[in-house]
């Protein structure tokens, strides 16, 4: 039996016909984790429409002060801080970003400058939540005397608010030293987007806290005193004597001497004078609350910045 023999052949298919195609290199892109480049991430739109609207809070301020009726509530002097909180919390989150990392590591003589600056703020508002802790402590204790008809105490409220006073001016005139060097050292900074936010919070934040300081000073020191305050920020003593006759009422400090010479027997006042101050701690207490945000959203930019030193 004979067996046919067959060439066995081996083909390969053509590389041409199988081999996929290259597509083009605009056909797809990679994915990538990152976020948007910093100019055109959202929020730094978003801060810089926050900075906008506190410039025209602090605007509305400067012209309510020429015209002598300044607006030194605490309603609004809180709604400056709550401002103010929101725009450090939006720089603190854009300085969390990486690209914002990755730009300000090539500057550390800036971000130690910002360093420094914001531990002033830290300092400033420390003792300014200190301050207002204290004038609380010393309204309770000065209503307790007034219901229990001690007349021998109210003197001590009398000095401890005049120490309050006098607290809010010595921040006041750190602000003011701060705003200063601000403007000054606004020449070295480079045309760098982050940087000019940087510096544009540094401002509406010395802007505002020479705001909220001043109305806190308004409310507490004697008008005789406080004339200056008024004349240093650029207002008239005209305006600075009205300011403090409007908000100098909500204090009593007239009807604290009046109650203690009457001996507490003008059931009226007294009970008048009580409402006045429950009022008071009210505000009080609300500004120390706002002082503490503000503290605390300094305290994050500080942390997220010595982060940019430390960043590889």
């Amino acid at each position: 039996m004979v067996v046919g023999r067959y060439r066995r052949t081996v083909s390969f298919p053509n590389p041409s016909q199988t081999r996929p195609s290259k597509p083009p290199s605009n056909s797809y892109h990679t994915r990538s984790t990152s976020l948007p480049c910093r100019s055109s991430h959202p929020l730094i739109p978003h801060l810089k429409a926050e900075i906008n609207g506190l410039k025209s809070w602090l605007n509305e301020s400067r012209a309510n002060s020429l015209n002598g009726k300044r607006r030194t509530t605490s309603s609004w002097l809180n709604n400056g801080l709550s401002k103010l909180k929101s725009i450090h919390e939006s720089l603190d989150d854009i300085l969390q970003l990486p690209q914002t990392q990755d730009s300000l590591s090539s500057r550390p003589d800036f971000v130690d400058k910002a360093l420094e600056d914001f531990l002033r703020f830290v300092d400033v508002y420390g003792i300014f939540q200190t301050s207002m802790l204290g004038l609380q402590q010393e309204l309770s204790a000065a209503q307790v005397a007034i219901r229990r008809k001690d007349n021998s105490k109210l003197g001590l409220y009398v000095k401890g608010q005049t120490e309050a006073a006098k607290e809010m001016s010595k921040l006041l005139s750190i602000v003011r030293c701060i705003e200063r060097q601000t403007v000054s050292d606004q020449d070295n900074v480079d045309d760098d987007e982050i940087s000019l936010l940087i510096c544009d919070v540094h401002e509406v934040t010395t802007s505002v806290s020479a705001v909220v300081f001043d109305g806190i000073a308004a409310w507490l020191m004697p008008a005789r005193r406080l004339s200056w305050i008024g004349s240093s920020l650029g207002f008239s003593r005209r305006a600075g004597r009205q300011k403090v006759e409007e908000q100098g009422k909500g204090i009593g400090i007239e009807d604290l001497w009046g109650l203690r010479k009457k001996g507490g027997g003008d059931e009226e006042m007294r009970m008048g004078l009580l409402k006045k101050m429950k009022e008071l701690e009210d505000c009080v207490s609300g500004l120390e609350n706002g002082s503490e945000r503000v503290f605390r959203s300094s305290i994050c930019i500080r942390v997220s910045l010595l982060n940019v030193l430390t960043h590889t």
